[in-house]
């Protein structure tokens, strides 16, 4: 069955004003603990994020030193909990490292004790918000754990000649995500399709947006879905047909019907970082392609696909001079209008420690970094997640950088060093243009 009514609702959030001095210390984490389990979290994932918010708590309250005011929030995004630490200054420099001495993580070792690189470790995501309107400080994002469901076996489906496209009700929604991993191999749709009680709760939460063909009933015989990346980007997934062929024209239905929903909104282009062989021949170009490395040490090549929805103004970007051929190159072959400004550097200070995030997907082996805040130690500190991600086996590292800061520019000379090559630009994907970087190894 399908409906137009949207699930999306706003964040439930909870506030505790108090201080960064220790004395307090036991009152904010049973406030996080107790507001992530108001809000559905399971005791294992609640006890992951208490343990980030000591690290971060305890970091902020020895580096403030007078027991400055700080504003807790804690919010429920049905699929996630997130806390914010929010302070009326900038925040100090927050070292990510190992304490000295320290290498690679070993089997057994105690997390607790390798300091906040293990604290972003506990959570999904670690940002420094640096907003003079919202406030500075750094967030916490904890996804809820979901049921995971057995390979399911494909459900036999007739070809529809007649089929309506739209949104769905939640059962047909969480049909349609069992028949996709039931049809189609692993690293053909994003991870949160393991558990489709989850990709539900995101499609409330506005996360994803999704469009099936049925037939007015209860036979799902195919869909679609996207979701905002950056300001001006969004990112399709698919389409994905169960038994359906080609001359009824349900790709080209699924895709027109996903236009007709983005081109209201002010995105400018439109990249599909799924593909399936189903999409439909005219409506994208090649935007690149990175590697997908299977258990058995082979590389298959993952293409990305793109399509301009509206003129690109063209903009300013950043890049070091090493940067600069693959940039042109891109940017040439896109038709895309770039100012490149230059960042050679100019031996300014620079704070002492970096801050990385990074996304781990253990269901296809891959991680993602990403430099959220400056350093002058970050080739050291990208070295040691480079050895620890290995020694955990993971086969794919990724690395992003946004054109709109000089400092992530100005790391592209230090990611290629360590073995990383840039591979595509997404355009508009962050602030202004994603370029992302592949590990090739050294």
């Amino acid at each position: 069955m399908l409906t137009e009514i949207s699930l999306e609702r706003p964040h439930r959030t909870n506030r505790l004003a108090t201080y960064l001095d220790m004395s307090f210390f036991s009152l904010t984490m049973s406030f996080v603990e107790e507001s992530a389990a108001a809000f559905g979290m399971e005791a294992g994932d609640t006890t992951r994020l208490r343990l980030a918010s000591e690290e971060l708590f305890t970091y902020l309250a020895e580096s403030d030193q007078k027991g400055n005011a700080v504003s807790v929030e804690a919010y429920d995004g049905w699929y996630y909990v997130g806390v914010k630490f929010l302070l009326k200054t900038a925040p100090p420099e927050i070292p990510i490292s190992h304490p000295p001495g320290k290498g690679a993580l070993e089997p057994g070792e105690d997390l607790a004790d390798m300091g906040l690189i293990i604290a972003s470790r506990f959570v999904d995501r670690l940002n420094v918000l640096h907003d003079s309107r919202s406030g500075y400080g750094v967030g916490l994002t904890k996804e809820k754990t979901y049921p995971g469901t057995e390979a399911p076996a494909k459900a036999p489906v007739r070809a529809l000649t007649q089929f309506r496209v739209g949104r769905p009700e939640t059962e047909t929604l969480k049909y349609f995500v069992r028949q996709v991993t039931a049809y189609y191999p692993a690293g053909s749709f994003p991870v949160d399709f393991s558990f489709p009680a989850k990709v539900a709760d995101m499609v409330a939460e506005g996360h994803y947006r999704v469009l099936v063909a049925t037939d007015g009933g209860a036979d799902v015989a195919g869909g679609i879905l996207w979701r905002t990346q950056g300001t001006r980007t969004i990112e399709a997934f698919g389409p994905y047909l169960f038994d359906q062929p080609p001359e009824h024209g349900m790709s080209e239905a699924l895709v027109d019907g996903l236009l007709g929903e983005v081109v209201r909104t002010e995105a400018i282009c439109l990249t599909d970082i799924y593909p399936t062989p189903e999409l439909p021949e005219g409506y994208f170009e090649l935007l690149g392609s990175m590697g997908h490395t299977k258990a058995d040490g082979h590389k298959e090549p993952w293409p990305i696909y793109y399509r301009q929805l509206k003129e690109d103004p063209g903009s300013s970007v950043w890049a070091h001079p090493d940067l600069v051929p693959f940039l042109r190159q891109e940017y040439d072959r896109l038709y895309l209008a770039r100012d490149i400004r230059l960042t050679p550097g100019g031996g300014e200070m620079r704070p002492a420690h970096p801050l990385f995030s990074v996304e781990l997907d253990r269901i296809q082996s891959s991680a993602t970094l990403h430099l959220i805040w400056d350093g002058a130690d970050a080739p050291a500190i990208l070295e040691q997640h480079l050895k620890m991600l290995k020694a955990e086996g993971f086969l794919d590292i990724f690395f992003t950088i946004d054109l709109a800061h000089a400092f992530e520019a100005n790391l592209a000379p230090v990611l290629i060093r360590q073995g990383f090559s840039p591979r595509l630009i997404f355009p508009h994907a962050g602030e202004a243009d994603i370029v992302a970087f592949q590990y090739e190894g050294q």
